[in-house]
């Protein structure tokens, strides 16, 4: 039986190299006709002899944006196979002409849920404020920050893939999931083993609170002074959302004021930020570059779920994850 064409479309070789490494490519390879060039947006014009007879394209972080009008160069295409997060900056005109887009988002969710985990339950021990107080006052003496993880109220703020595993995740410790998102009925969330909470409530009652929200333009700056103000003594705040959420100046303020919350921020807006930010002088907000997603070999995992997908396509089976237009809205 003939393969089907795949073209490889990417502007960073890098990333094709280290997301389908280890066998991956050459998996794809048993089950397609791959190009063996790399395209990149500037490669793509010269390159139409063989896009316009591609009927899949695979890409990861790096996919180049193209216009309407190359997309329709690409005339048997198929679907298009991302091997990263939210196809939210791509996808819509490949939806428009009728291509089906098929990403690793819910994949990509799984190493950032197992990051915001650990820190929720580190959190949830009084880890990092008991670690600061311990390196300053040299004693063995326990500190108040000791209520532990049983029956403790986690707030999570958004209940896409992320927040939505990290539910799951917590589900077996005891804790009780409150959850805030517009989107969510209260219905809903009692399934998933959550309480559907406003999110002033929501900061005033967790001692942790976990951002998941989607990078929209209705959420930019939303997470602010009086939100943070409200939070419980000895309370957590954790990003491994998008830093555009929260206000920065905001958060710089009231961490300077309330030496006893603790802010972990895997995300900034900038990303980075800038050198002279006082989010790097703080001693009760740690900042971590960007690596709560998938990292290092978990990137492997995205090959294999949108290399999975593919196959199942070609046997006529239903897909775990295929991005609908109406989805788009609401993706980060």
């Amino acid at each position: 039986m003939k393969k089907p064409k795949v073209i490889l479309l990417c502007d960073s070789p890098e990333n094709i190299a280290r997301v389908y490494g280890e066998g991956r490519l050459e998996r794809l390879e048993t089950l397609a006709d791959v190009h063996a060039q790399i395209i990149s947006k500037a490669d793509f014009d010269h390159m139409l002899p063989v896009v316009k007879d591609a009927e899949y394209i695979f890409s990861t972080w790096g996919m180049p944006v193209l216009t309407p009008v190359q997309i329709k160069h690409i005339k048997k295409l198929k679907a298009v196979f991302y091997a990263a997060g939210s196809v939210k900056y791509f996808a819509e005109p490949y939806l428009k002409a009728g291509v089906k887009i098929i990403s690793a988002w819910a994949q990509n969710a799984v190493p950032t849920a197992a990051f915001a985990f650990a820190q929720v339950i580190l959190s949830c021990k009084g880890y990092f404020r008991n670690s600061r107080d311990y390196k300053e006052s040299k004693t063995g003496v326990w500190s108040i920050v000791k209520d532990g993880i049983y029956g403790t109220k986690i707030g999570i703020i958004g209940a896409g893939q992320v927040g939505r595993r990290l539910v799951e995740m917590l589900r077996t410790y005891g804790v009780e999931a409150c959850i805030s998102d517009p989107y969510l009925t209260a219905k809903q969330a009692n399934q998933m083993g959550a309480r559907k909470v406003g999110l002033k409530q929501l900061f005033k009652e967790c001692p942790v609170i976990s951002n998941h929200m989607p990078d929209i333009e209705e959420t930019k700056e939303s997470l602010g002074k009086a939100l943070f103000a409200s939070m419980q003594k000895n309370a957590t705040f954790i990003n491994t959302g998008r830093g555009a959420q929260v206000n920065e100046n905001d958060l710089i303020s009231v961490f300077k004021k309330r030496k006893d919350l603790t802010a972990l921020l895997d995300v900034t807006f900038p990303e980075p930020p800038d050198k002279s930010s006082e989010l790097f002088n703080l001693p009760n907000v740690i900042v971590s570059p960007h690596i709560a997603g998938a990292y290092g070999k978990e990137q492997l995992q995205l090959a294999d779920y949108v290399i999975n997908e593919f196959e199942a396509m070609l046997k006529g089976k239903p897909l775990k994850n295929e991005i609908k237009a109406g989805m788009l809205k609401n993706m980060g």
